[in-house]
């Protein structure tokens, strides 16, 4: 109960649905029966049909906020716009926890809005480790292969998709080792690999 009481706000999945078709949509699936089972252990699995409204043909690249509690509170389509991101600065919290993915975002706004006005964008280091950004999980590519930290604030569905086709791999990356790699790469369920890449230069207070 004491759990619960701490994620009072309703949880959310975020949808990309390019063409008209549903990306990723088992493991959105997935987490949202997790979370929901972890909260209410005997309430019934939702499936696609019922995470998904009718959604109309579109060429354009859309977003479906999907609210949700025990049932399904509200579906929101619109359209989507990529954020440039060019410049991120390095921010350290070692409390910081946003393990089930809730519309209470206050904990990361806060660190966002305490990077310096050049920057585009936060990577936050827990307990010297690195985590994720504000919004997304983060790759590192070392002129070989993409890398992922092993201690990401949010399991997100791009970033389990890409571990589960072999296309990024699961490894500790400590603050210090970040100057190592050569760029790095933003994901989340609404950004693929590669589509905002940023050299390791362009990273602030490594």
């Amino acid at each position: 109960m004491k759990l619960l009481k701490k994620y009072m706000c309703p949880f959310i999945e975020t949808i990309r649905i390019k063409d008209g078709i549903t990306m990723n949509l088992d493991y959105h699936l997935k987490r949202l029966n997790r979370t929901r089972e972890h909260f209410w252990p005997r309430c019934q699995r939702i499936g696609a049909d019922e995470l998904l409204p009718n959604i109309p043909s579109s060429e354009s690249l859309q977003k479906l906020r999907v609210i949700y509690n025990k049932d399904i509170i509200t579906q929101d389509l619109s359209s989507y716009t990529r954020k440039n991101i060019e410049i991120l600065s390095i921010i350290e919290d070692n409390t910081i926890d946003y393990t089930w993915k809730s519309t209470d975002r206050k904990v990361l706004t806060s660190l966002r809005a305490q990077a310096p006005s050049y920057a585009d964008e936060v990577i936050i280091i827990k307990n010297g480790c690195v985590t994720d950004t504000s919004y997304t999980n983060i790759c590192f590519f070392d002129g070989k292969e993409w890398l992922t930290p092993d201690t990401p604030l949010l399991q997100g569905t791009m970033r389990r998709y890409l571990l589960d086709k072999g296309v990024i791999r699961e490894v500790r990356i400590r603050r210090k080792d970040i100057q190592y790699f050569k760029k790095v790469s933003l994901i989340n369920a609404m950004m693929e690999l590669g589509e905002i890449i940023i050299p390791i230069e362009n990273i602030r207070g490594i």
